[in-house]
């Protein structure tokens, strides 16, 4: 016999269609089967789904990224069916004006170092706010139609890769 590798994993079984609704709203466009801990939930679509204002992680309101710099975001769901978000840290830009035109300095930006037990990621936002840009801040700030030099990528995964891919 093999043994079970699978036993108790966390992950999303479907591209969910992660993007952006109205304002600072997020869309999830399709159906999303998912499993936590071996568990498994389904959550429906839904347009213009509020945004957490507060890291999952920290309990704290999230970081603002500051001009010059990126960082992911990581979005899940929990066992409720609840959408949830998690930052990385922030990482330097090259000095581009626009987030458009903006690369990563190093590297690409990280994952936060750990997440829940009770989360299931079903993609990342990789958010780059350019030389010239405002300070944009998860939650409070448009993720739809972001301000100039703001760029924001949307990424749906079934399991995080070990670094966002930004290309």
């Amino acid at each position: 016999m093999e043994p079970i590798e699978q036993r108790g994993s966390t992950r999303c079984t479907t591209k969910v269609g992660l993007a952006a609704g109205t304002t600072t709203t997020i869309t999830v466009g399709a159906d999303a089967q998912y499993a936590i801990g071996g568990k498994a939930y389904k959550y429906t679509a839904a347009s213009n789904q509020a945004t957490p204002t507060t890291d999952i992680i920290t309990g704290a309101a999230f970081v603002a990224v500051t001009a010059g710099y990126g960082c992911a975001f990581v979005v899940g769901l929990n066992a409720a069916g609840a959408i949830k978000v998690a930052q990385g840290p922030l990482s330097a830009l090259d000095s581009a004006t626009s987030g458009s035109t903006a690369l990563f300095a190093d590297t690409s930006p990280a994952f936060p170092s750990s997440l829940p037990a009770d989360f299931c990621p079903v993609g990342y936002i990789v958010t780059k706010v350019g030389a010239s840009g405002s300070s944009w801040t998860f939650g409070s700030s448009n993720l739809a139609g972001p301000p100039s030099n703001v760029l924001h990528t949307f990424v749906d995964v079934q399991n995080l890769p070990s670094r966002p891919q930004i290309s």
